[in-house]
């Protein structure tokens, strides 16, 4: 009775054809178009022949509905991508939604190839020249920086990325999860991640670098930590016309070839013996500074940046100094997707490596979407995209999504209007002048241990440009 009167109300109203059959998210078409992903089936060789009661591009939409609910099971995501509404009428005209192997079947039947793809063609850094807070002296700026996540532990998984490791007492011990490394970059002032590459748990950054520096325009500068510092680094940088600003080892000599007027000195930073001799020194500037505020981590020690930035008029040692700072905003973007998106004790939920591999990029996809419409908004709001808040933007999208998924297609312009106007309403107050002490709860670290003094740091007595004090 139920089924029939379901039907009668469908035939009636006509509801499927005013809400349409198609799976995809019309609150993300602006960043991911369906035309993108229909070429990158096509480029990949996953275009159907016939047709399936699950198609390649709904399963594309559906792993990238990963990245945006993802503490939700998969037939969840499934009927939020078809819309509850439809999904209702369905249900009363006796449709049944597939199987959970059935899902498990099509992700497999699509692979890692595609969500791959559509990563890349989605990519395009959103800043312009309009964009606020994302060039330093008309370059645009960019970091490239390294995060794990846990994968779920099956020997698939083990075998294809590994765990981390350590030592305890003279053993080997490894770790509980396996990881893959996601090593990225990103512009800094949008935080859109560029490009994104995966290696094993105790696999190198370093052979990540390169591919990633090929992605950065000519007369872009490029911030980087201690861990990506290299002669290969600064070399491919200057030979590609990208400038650098990076963070150098303590354990690295730089012998002074000439000071500067500002403090600073140019040093030759020589190849390795690996590198051979063909290679030619790289004349960088040095920057060397201490911190005089006690309340500030690295107060009284040491610190050196290297930059290709030479000419000391247009690029003073402080400004650059403090310029390097935004380089921590890759580290909030770690927190955007790694512990704010995802949300999972363990982070990824594929068990294969072609699902992990898959997943991460779906992921991304999703996240670069966000920081998309976030962008969009700041700019319809005349503000700097880093001052909206990622958690407030996912939680609008994701409510977004099911009101633009229920709608006539006539009311979908207003309703992306209102979308972008609700995420530029969810503002944070400009950045305290305050820090965080780099401890940790969990026992097994390198940080130090979080301790009951450390809940309540005492703020900075004075700004970061304050408190340095140039050491030549």
């Amino acid at each position: 009775m139920v089924q029939s009167i379901g039907v009668r109300l469908l035939d009636s109203a006509g509801l499927f054809q005013q809400l349409g059959d198609t799976v995809v998210l019309e609150a993300l078409t602006t960043m991911v178009a369906p035309e993108q992903i229909a070429a990158a089936l096509e480029a990949t060789g996953r275009r159907e022949r016939r047709r399936r009661r699950l198609p390649a591009a709904a399963v594309v939409w559906l792993v990238i509905g990963m990245g945006i609910w993802s503490t939700v099971n998969i037939p969840t995501i499934w009927r939020r991508l078809r819309g509850t509404l439809r999904e209702t009428f369905r249900a009363l005209a006796g449709g049944r939604e597939p199987a959970k192997s059935a899902f498990s079947a099509a992700r497999k039947r699509l692979g890692a190839a595609p969500l791959r793809q559509v990563f890349r063609q989605t990519v395009r850094p959103p800043a312009g020249s309009e964009t606020a807070g994302a060039s330093y002296r008309g370059m645009r700026m960019r970091v490239i920086d390294g995060v794990h996540l846990n994968v779920p532990d099956t020997p698939q998984n083990g075998a294809a990325f590994g765990r981390p490791g350590t030592t305890r007492h003279g053993q080997a011990v490894a770790g509980a999860y396996p990881q893959v490394l996601v090593v990225y970059l990103q512009e800094a002032g949008t935080h859109a991640i560029q490009e994104a590459l995966l290696r094993r748990a105790n696999g190198s950054e370093h052979s990540a670098v390169g591919p990633l520096l090929r992605q950065v325009p000519a007369g872009d500068l490029l911030l980087c930590d201690r861990g990506f510092y290299s002669h290969a680094l600064l070399a491919q940088a200057v030979e590609q016309r990208v400038r650098v600003l990076c963070r150098v080892p303590s354990y690295v000599g730089l012998r002074p070839v000439r000071r500067q007027a500002d403090g600073s000195y140019l040093a030759q930073v020589r190849p390795t013996w690996r590198q051979g001799k063909a290679e030619h020194p790289v004349i960088v500037r040095v920057l060397e500074y201490t911190l005089d505020d006690p309340t500030r981590p690295g107060y009284g020690e040491r610190h050196r940046l290297a930059t290709t930035l030479l000419d000391v008029e247009h690029y003073p040692a402080r400004e650059l100094i403090c310029l390097y700072h935004e380089r921590w905003e890759i580290e909030i973007a770690n927190d955007e997707w790694k512990t704010h998106q995802l949300g999972r004790p363990v982070s990824l939920r594929s068990l294969t490596p072609a699902g992990v591999i898959q997943e991460v990029y779906g992921l991304l996809v999703a996240y670069n979407a966000v920081r998309g419409l976030m962008h969009e908004a700041a700019l319809a709001e005349n503000l700097d995209p880093r001052r909206l808040s990622f958690v407030h933007a996912l939680r609008v999208i994701r409510d977004g999504i099911a009101d633009m998924r229920n709608a006539r297609t006539e009311q979908l312009p207003v309703l992306y209007r209102g979308l972008l106007k609700q995420i530029g309403q969810g503002r944070l107050p400009p950045r305290e002048n305050r820090i965080n002490p780099r401890v940790v709860k969990r026992t097994q670290s390198k940080f130090p241990k979080k301790r009951p003094e450390h809940y309540r740091s005492p703020p900075p007595i004075t700004l970061f440009s304050e408190a340095v004090v140039m050491l030549n």
